[in-house]
């Protein structure tokens, strides 16, 4: 992979001008030039580093939403865009540029970016430094996007390899951030830990340690990809600003009123229901998100609760269906919605589950992950979803790596 540096520099550019600029005033300052190597060995850098591993990870968060939005079938195309095959299931190498980019640039900058703090902080003060287990926080979320998604995966121009690798390097980072994030006194920054590293274990399979590491998060916590206005929120303005993606035709239209899933029916001057940019498709605008500086979550309690739920029917069967509610239950409650009613048998109890999981992580760019998982269990599988039939599962190595890293030609 041909490494993009804008993150680094990105990085650097910020930490000269840290002592100048308050917090929320650093992504908007001028490059003061050219910085030289020498200048990013100090601890003096690490603040400023450690802003262009959130950037990255936002960007990499944001350019990824829509299109996983479009390929769950969670936005539905009704607009004027060249991306109608994606949401019917047809995703090829040409289609993904930014998708892969963004998240290897995340995973590459805070991955570097950890190993480069280590250089110049002894072993005490990095085992202590909230700093460093930001980056280990950001590390973890940014290989979990490649994991979740990508068919298969490459580290820094190596050869193919599974996407679970990404996992492997995800639960390694969000173990580190944990083990930091206590040493530092930042329950914030340990809760990210065990709600990333839950969510990896999930995926990998490891259900008795994701549900172990979910029960540590309270239920309320929240913690999200910031997104500013400069970067602009994409879900929003191609729904607000533009009618380019509806809910109308996607599996949360038959949920009107859902306090997870928010959406309303558009209407044009004649009081008719408004069409997409395409003319044709009925717009039903989301409203999860209403302004292009909206956040979007990378974890949160309530999808520790469904982990906890979706844990408790794999190990117990049938025997824990009731316990499932109870989480699946608390859930909801953290949204204000009434309890369901346990249902009878696992086959009910999955879809049910199945379900909830979507209205919690709506538009969050997870729900194409949990699909393929849920695939790939097989017919057999009370899990089995069968949505993406005939469709394409992940995401592939983008053309442009595939044409420029010699170990994936031929």
């Amino acid at each position: 992979m041909l490494k993009n540096m804008r993150g680094v520099v990105r990085a650097a550019a910020v930490a000269v001008v840290l002592p100048l600029a308050a917090c929320g005033d650093l992504l908007q300052v001028d490059s003061p030039g050219r910085i030289v190597d020498e200048d990013l060995a100090s601890k003096d850098a690490i603040p400023g580093m450690i802003v262009g591993m959130k950037y990255d990870l936002s960007q990499a968060v944001d350019a990824t939403q829509e299109f996983l939005a479009l390929a769950a079938v969670e936005l539905w195309h009704g607009g004027s865009y060249d991306w109608s095959d994606i949401p019917r299931g047809i995703i090829t190498e040409e289609d993904i540029g930014g998708e892969w980019n963004s998240p290897q640039q995340a995973r590459w900058v805070a991955e570097t970016g950890v190993e480069r703090i280590r250089d110049f902080l002894d072993a005490a003060e990095f085992g202590r430094s909230p700093a460093v287990a930001q980056a280990y926080v950001y590390a973890g979320y940014a290989n979990r996007i490649l994991g979740e998604n990508f068919c298969s995966s490459v580290i820094d121009g190596g050869p193919e390899i599974p996407n679970t690798e990404h996992f492997t390097r995800a639960e390694g980072h969000f173990t580190q951030a944990i083990t930091i994030g206590q040493a530092a006194g930042r329950a914030d920054l340990v809760n990210a830990g065990y709600a990333g590293r839950a969510s990896v274990r999930a995926y990998a399979g490891d259900w008795a340690g994701a549900a172990s590491d979910a029960a540590q998060v309270p239920s309320g916590f929240e913690y999200f990809a910031e997104i500013d206005t400069e970067m602009r929120n994409e879900i929003v303005y191609e729904t607000h600003n533009r009618f380019e993606y509806t809910v109308w035709g996607t599996y949360m239209e038959a949920a009107p009123g859902d306090a997870r899933a928010p959406w309303q029916i558009m209407y044009d001057d004649a009081g008719q229901i408004a069409n997409g940019a395409n003319g044709s498709t009925p717009h039903y605008q989301q409203r999860k998100y209403t302004s292009n500086s909206d956040d979007v979550a990378l974890s949160k309690g309530t999808e520790m609760l469904m982990i906890r739920a979706e844990a408790e029917l794999r190990i117990n069967g049938a025997g824990g269906i009731a316990a499932a509610y109870g989480h699946m239950n608390a859930a909801r409650a953290e949204y204000g919605m009434a309890a369901l009613t346990p249902a009878l048998d696992l086959p009910s109890a999955w879809a049910e589950l199945r379900f909830e999981r979507g209205a919690t992580l709506w538009l969050e760019g997870r729900r194409f992950g949990d699909l393929r998982r849920w695939y790939n269990e097989g017919a057999g599988s009370p899990a089995y979803d069968a949505s993406l039939e005939g469709r394409a599962t992940c995401m592939p190595i983008s053309r442009a790596e595939r044409l420029s890293n010699p170990n994936l030609r031929g």
